[in-house]
């Protein structure tokens, strides 16, 4: 088998299935939590079978996520090198349980055990204790931990508790969450006891909202406990902090107390222990009803001016949102779809988003 044609594709070429690979909910891996296709039993079928096709110069079908030619997801892997013959973990994202204690209006029970209830779903999609034995740490550099929530995964401890045990002391790793910022905590074991023995922890914190929206975009939580979560782990010196908002039509309305949040002086003070927030902001995805395009014509206009004027618009993502907001697409279907089921949540919920939406007269 020639590599040739592959290793002269930049564009196309991915070290995930060597380096990396991502822990699902149901116990199985995929080169990358952006894969949509066939899960596989372990790390070396992975490695067989996706690395086969990558080695053919190929794309695989189930790699859409990422564009040839434009930076994406794929970075996160190629900055490991590989013999394309060999599979040593260097990244590995671990996301083995949906174990939840938020039911996120734009998230469902796969991610969420919250959300698993409420449809009458067993809760737990892959159940504690997770076998490790078979992992192998020893040369793993970062480590990316999504859930669920994953300060609520006693695997995550247990993950925590192996690294610490490295001849390096797990001290060189880099770990990174996807967090709800609502607990710190499982039980008896606390982050506060492990993230100062590790040189560098990133959160990418999943605020999607702030103050009295804040527990009807991502319901149940309560915002004054994520605030002062927040206060906590940005005083820690080794702790990066990013706002991930995930700007959807569910949350785009509430978008300038948000902003309005984020520009506060006192967030951006990196004086007396307290480091500096950066907002990277992501926009929904998939044809579906939370997608920007879903929005009527008519609320448009006052959208673009909101997110054209405030501090953060000129990251990309922000401008991308304005691209899709004054493109002609269009689907009223979408948005019918998307109105009856807030509705819906509300009534079951006994929440108040409707009374929360600014357009609600016009609708």
């Amino acid at each position: 088998m020639t590599t040739s044609k592959f290793l002269n594709r930049p564009d196309v070429y991915c070290h995930a299935p060597w380096v990396g690979g991502s822990y699902m909910p149901d116990g199985k891996f995929t080169p990358c939590c952006h894969w949509r296709g066939e899960k596989f039993n372990s790390r070396e079928e992975m490695t067989q079978k996706v690395g086969d096709i990558f080695l053919r110069g190929e794309i695989p079908d189930n790699c859409s996520f990422c564009v040839p030619g434009q930076p994406s997801w794929r970075d996160s892997y190629n900055v490991y090198p590989t013999d394309y013959k060999t599979y040593k973990l260097k990244f590995l994202d671990f996301r083995n349980s949906n174990l939840c204690n938020l039911s996120c209006r734009s998230c469902g029970p796969t991610y969420s055990t919250q959300w698993a209830s409420e449809l009458g779903w067993k809760h737990i999609l892959f159940q504690y204790p997770v076998n490790l034995d078979y992992v192998d740490f020893s040369e793993c550099e970062r480590i990316y931990f999504a859930g669920g929530e994953p300060l609520l995964n006693p695997a995550h401890y247990e993950i925590l508790d192996r690294l610490v045990e490295r001849t390096d002391n797990g001290s060189s790793m880099q770990i990174m969450y996807s967090t709800n910022l609502t607990v710190l905590n499982y039980k008896d074991k606390h982050v506060k006891d492990y993230w100062p023995k590790f040189d560098q922890i990133s959160i990418h914190g999943s605020i999607d909202a702030v103050g009295p929206y804040a527990g009807v975009v991502r319901s149940g939580s309560d915002w004054a406990t994520v605030e002062k979560n927040l206060t906590w782990v940005r005083s820690q010196p080794n702790v990066l902090v990013r706002i991930s908002t995930v700007i959807s039509a569910i949350n785009i309305w509430f978008l300038p107390s948000l902003f309005e949040y984020l520009d506060f002086a006192e967030l951006y003070n990196t004086e007396n222990g307290s480091g500096p927030v950066l907002f990277e902001p992501i926009l929904a995805w998939g044809d579906n009803e939370f997608n920007l395009s879903s929005i009527p014509h008519r609320f448009r206009p006052d959208l673009i001016d909101m997110l054209s004027n405030n501090k953060f618009s000129s990251h990309p993502n922000i401008q991308h949102a304005i691209e899709i907001l004054k493109d002609p697409a269009y689907n009223a279907q979408y948005w019918e779809l998307f109105l009856k089921t807030q509705k819906e949540l509300d009534q079951k919920r006994n929440e108040n988003w409707f009374d929360l939406l600014p357009i609600k007269d016009q609708l």
